[in-house]
């Protein structure tokens, strides 16, 4: 079984295939599969990793914006990046992730320079829910939960778990990687999607559901934590019909920070 930080490290530049386009190498086994699919976090973790070789050292992740266009095969993948703009204080990159001849999932960052400014809006607070230990565990069973759970620890701080036939769609999510390290970009945007589709926990019985796109933005600089300390996730759904979901999460550091804003289209199916 392939560890996290493993799999990261397998995204090396093969070949440069145009003038501006590179191709990655990248290794990833079964156990981080979500149904017949890589785990979306892991796939926009390697676009990211792909996404950022060569940037210059004093940019860093502020938006990510990832379309899952349909599955990707835990082998025989290939990332493509290639970038679109140096600007001076931005640079904007693209980036496939594809299974032969098909795009599997695409993506487009900006990494930012800092900029001086006089103005500075405070972040929300992390809200108050339940202690971890204080909240039931999503145990992983091999054949019932997915693949990918079994390198995470889930803990429900409140709403319903996934076909309770819950009120709402909100809840909040305490999550932690079982491998331990020290937080990088990469495992912060895996902790981001770890946490089952927002509208599953209305279903009285199992179904399933997909993420179509998922937007994330970085406001601060990453925090000096652990992957293996409990990360908050608070998921909110805005609106949701005739099977679409439209999602927001805030991502909470273990210290409190504010880490991560993501949002989400996904879709449900009933059956």
């Amino acid at each position: 079984m392939m560890g996290f930080e493993q799999i990261i490290a397998s995204v090396k530049p093969r070949e440069q295939t145009s003038a501006d386009e590179t191709l990655f190498d990248c290794a990833v086994d079964a156990s981080w599969l979500q149904g017949r699919t890589v785990f979306g976090g892991l796939s926009a973790a390697l676009l990211t990793k792909a996404l950022s070789e060569g940037l210059p050292m004093d940019r860093r992740l502020r938006s990510l914006s990832v379309n899952f266009v349909g599955p990707t095969p835990a082998s025989g993948l290939d990332i493509a990046s290639r970038p679109l703009r140096d600007g001076g204080s931005v640079s904007h990159r693209y980036g496939e992730i594809r299974d032969g001849d098909s795009v599997t999932a695409n993506a487009t960052a900006a990494f930012c320079k800092d900029r001086p400014s006089t103005i500075s809006e405070p972040s929300p607070t992390r809200p108050s829910v339940a202690a971890v230990q204080d909240c039931p565990a999503l145990p992983w069973i091999e054949g019932i939960t997915p693949n990918f759970t079994q390198h995470f620890e889930m803990r429900l701080a409140s709403g319903g778990w996934p076909f309770a036939n819950a009120a709402t769609s909100d809840y909040a999510m305490w999550i932690r990687f079982r491998e331990p390290g020290a937080i990088d970009l990469f495992s912060l945007i895996a902790i981001a999607d770890v946490p089952p589709i927002p509208g599953l926990n209305r279903l009285a019985k199992p179904s399933n559901g997909s993420s179509l796109s998922w937007y994330l933005e970085c406001p601060s600089a990453l925090p000096a934590q652990q992957r293996d300390d409990w990360w908050l996730v608070d998921y909110r759904c805005q609106s949701a019909s005739h099977g679409y979901f439209h999602n927001h999460a805030l991502v909470w550091a273990p210290d409190g920070q504010l880490a991560l804003i993501s949002r989400q289209l996904a879709t449900v199916f009933e059956k």
